[in-house]
């Protein structure tokens, strides 16, 4: 299967399109290395994901052309987003990277016949404060991450019930491991257990 992943140097995405290639898919990984962490640590990443087989581009997908990458594609796993919690990242950054990006995306694979599936990557962050709360509770985001994300989210959903396209999405809780973002908690503690 002819798989596009999003993000696809980040945390979550690259190991994600390591797993596909190791189950035979052709996969194809999109990134636009936004400054939001160390470059150095996303092209870690991608030589992991190269080394696995995927082919991974850079590109940005609130503004470069998407029809050559989405063209035969049959499902897309999207994770690239603006990530984070910042009080110093810009509205509009989140805007263009989860809303207007997602929105593009889904534009462009209106258009592909091959598309079977698409999978947005959502996040806790829609429920606000309190996300220890079931996916039946209503979203109450706080951040401009998680009203932005929850629109993205919306506008997948929204294609889904209005035209039948294949989507669904995924809120995820706490994803940790191997090649985390060094500002997220798990290796924080790590950090300060080890430096005593």
């Amino acid at each position: 299967m002819r798989i596009l992943v999003t993000g696809a140097a980040g945390f979550i995405g690259s190991h994600l399109c390591e797993r596909l290639c190791s189950l035979g898919h052709q996969v194809v990984g999109l990134d636009c290395f936004s400054p939001y962490y160390a470059r150095a640590l996303k092209e870690l990443n991608a030589q992991d994901v190269r080394a696995a087989g995927a082919d991974l581009l850079e590109l940005d997908l609130a503004t470069d052309d998407l029809s050559n990458v989405v063209e035969g594609v049959q499902a897309v796993y999207h994770l690239a987003a603006q990530p984070g919690i910042a009080e110093h990242v810009p509205f509009c950054d989140y805007e263009r990277n989860n809303v207007q990006a997602t929105h593009r995306l889904l534009q462009a694979l209106l258009g592909a016949p091959s598309l079977k599936l698409f999978v947005n990557v959502g996040t806790s962050s829609i429920y606000g404060a309190d996300a220890t709360r079931d996916e039946t509770a209503a979203p109450e985001p706080t951040s401009y991450y998680g009203v932005t994300k929850l629109a993205a989210e919306q506008l997948a959903l929204a294609l889904c019930r209005d035209r039948g396209f294949p989507a669904c999405s995924l809120r995820l809780f706490s994803v940790y491991g191997p090649r985390e973002r060094p500002e997220k908690l798990y290796p924080k503690l790590i950090r300060a257990i080890l430096e005593g």
